[in-house]
């Protein structure tokens, strides 16, 4: 009977509280005591983490599964998210660009572009993705910059990938940030890539460098890489001898490159192009011929051969090939820029009119078929037709416009020359020079067509501007000295002759028509006169230094 009273007394003494989660109990002097249930309350709260873990992936599985459509999401990719986060987002943007690949299957242009954008966010690593996305944004005629930073942010990912890193380098040529080529060019070539990737970026460097006028620099990457054994660094090497005036050096390294390259196409076109300029008619046609021959489906052999009809009084020929050409590959967009130039360097306002037609039918890219018709009617002397198109193109404001605002300007400023109004080609020329990106071989350009007027006073202002962008410009810097000496200016001759003389290899004719030119009274107070004619006769007359 005392045990039982003993139980009674125990359970009444201890109550559970706090939902079973700790006891209170009165100790042996009756005071009430409470004491928590760790073990039961731990147990359960971890009971609880795991059912809201679970509870918690499982909504994101849904969320990913239906509201972001990521069909390929798995229950265990989600429960191993919080130590998988990186990789679990590449995964998803892997995914992403896969879906948009499949909707340009179906022509849903709308959701590819919304699934590549968000694949690209969330894996930046994926260059395929990159390279889409950055076409797309040419495609929606997005400013060519947003294409180009795309292009950029792969380049930390980009490692070896010669075919990512090529279609960035075109991508920067093609609209001018050769600046851009140059820095990309050096700091991965600091980092020791794969050959491939090595000669490519060498010669990125080397034809930016061309492009800007720095023939020096071009020239060192042509030779500290071996550029010149294969046929791209080949045709830069020849084009750079060429444009220091070293007219028969071009030659000889195209001539002696043949045979060597599995297509010798490339190396006819430049040899047709150079004795074309040369006025050597016969062997430019040769080439021509030789080289449509080689490719006879090609229409660029076929333009090449237009150059050489013309210059051998065959226009009419030149005439029906031409009409030929238009219609065979009225579609083809970098066929019909071929057309549209030959057109304009032949003055045939009529031909450039009708590709410039053939280019708003097909929706292609309109700048550059613009730009070329006005140069047409320059070409033809028909000032007031390219004033009058000109005229309507700014009145429209195409989007085209701004990005070529430069050139555009130029052509204006050399067709109100050529009607005689000074006041209005002085406007435009101003303005065309206060441009920053335009390039060197575009300024020396209207610097010729300026000269071809008669305007020598606008070209010596905008081959000054060019020199004054980049003193190691030798293309500009050799042409300014010629028209100098040509107007009789001596303040600069002797500064500008000087800078030549510390480049390599400058244009022997120029160097004869400088001495000559220094020897009359029309340049006696040019500044280190002596000095100059004592180095000039030099370099002209090595024989004379050497010991009898």
């Amino acid at each position: 009977m005392a045990r039982k009273n003993t139980k009674s007394d125990s359970k009444s003494s201890r109550k559970t509280i706090l939902l079973g989660f700790a006891v209170r109990q009165r100790g042996p002097s009756g005071k009430w005591r409470i004491r928590f249930l760790w073990g039961r309350i731990f147990g359960t709260l971890a009971l609880l983490v795991i059912a809201s873990y679970l509870a918690g992936a499982t909504a994101i599985y849904f969320y990913f599964k239906e509201r972001k459509s990521y069909e390929e999401v798995s229950y265990t990719d989600v429960l191993t998210l919080p130590w998988n986060m990186e990789g679990f987002q590449k995964q998803r943007g892997d995914y992403e660009i896969e879906q948009a690949k499949q909707y340009l299957r179906e022509s849903d242009v709308r959701k590819a572009y919304f699934f590549l954008r968000s694949g690209v966010v969330h894996n930046p690593t994926n260059l395929e993705g990159r390279s889409m996305l950055s076409e797309f944004s040419l495609l929606a005629k997005r400013p060519p910059e947003d294409a180009i930073s795309i292009m950029r942010g792969g380049i930390p990912y980009a490692g070896n990938d010669k075919e990512y890193l090529k279609r960035y380098i075109q991508m920067l040529l093609r609209y001018q940030q050769d600046q851009e080529v140059m820095d990309v060019a050096d700091n991965l070539l600091s980092k020791d890539p794969g050959p491939e990737v090595q000669r490519l970026l060498a010669l990125a460097a080397a034809t930016a460098h061309y492009y800007r006028g720095d023939f020096d620099q071009a020239e060192d990457y042509v030779r500290d890489y071996d550029l010149d054994d294969d046929l791209e660094g080949t045709l830069l090497s020849a084009n750079i001898s060429w444009d220091r005036g070293q007219q028969q050096a071009a030659i000889s390294k195209l001539e002696s490159s043949l045979g060597k390259y599995p297509n010798d196409e490339p190396i006819y076109a430049l040899m047709s192009r150079f004795y074309r300029d040369m006025g050597e008619h016969a062997k430019a046609r040769r080439y021509a011929v030789l080289r449509n021959i080689n490719s006879p489906l090609s229409v660029t052999p076929r333009i090449d051969l237009l150059y050489s009809l013309d210059n051998t009084d065959q226009q009419e020929r030149a005439d029906r090939e031409a009409e030929t050409i238009l219609h065979q590959f009225g579609d083809n967009e970098k066929a019909l820029i071929a057309l549209a130039n030959y057109a304009t360097d032949s003055g045939r306002v009529d031909l450039a009119r009708r590709i410039y037609e053939a280019a708003l039918e097909n929706d292609f890219n309109i700048a550059p078929f613009a730009l070329l018709l006005v140069e047409a009617h320059i070409t033809s002397s028909d000032y007031q037709g390219a004033i009058n198109f000109t005229e309507e193109l700014a009145k429209e404001k195409p989007e085209w416009m701004e990005r070529n605002l430069g050139v555009f300007n130029s052509l204006r400023a050399v067709a109100y020359y050529g009607i005689g109004n000074k006041d209005y080609s002085d406007i435009y020329l101003e303005q065309f020079l206060k441009q920053s990106s335009v390039r060197v071989d575009t300024l020396i350009a209207v610097s010729r067509r300026f000269v071809d007027l008669g305007g020598k006073e606008q070209a010596r202002k905008i081959l000054t501007k060019a020199i004054e962008a980049n003193s190691d410009n030798q293309a500009a810097l050799s042409r300014l000295i010629e028209l100098e000496i040509d107007m009789g200016n001596s303040a600069q001759l002797g500064t500008y002759l000087k800078k030549l003389l510390q480049m390599r290899r400058p244009s022997a004719d120029l160097l004869m028509k400088a001495y000559r030119s220094l020897g009359s009274d029309r340049f006696i107070y040019t500044q280190d006169r002596e000095t100059l004619l004592i180095e000039l006769d030099t370099i002209i007359h090595p024989e004379k230094q050497r010991p009898s």
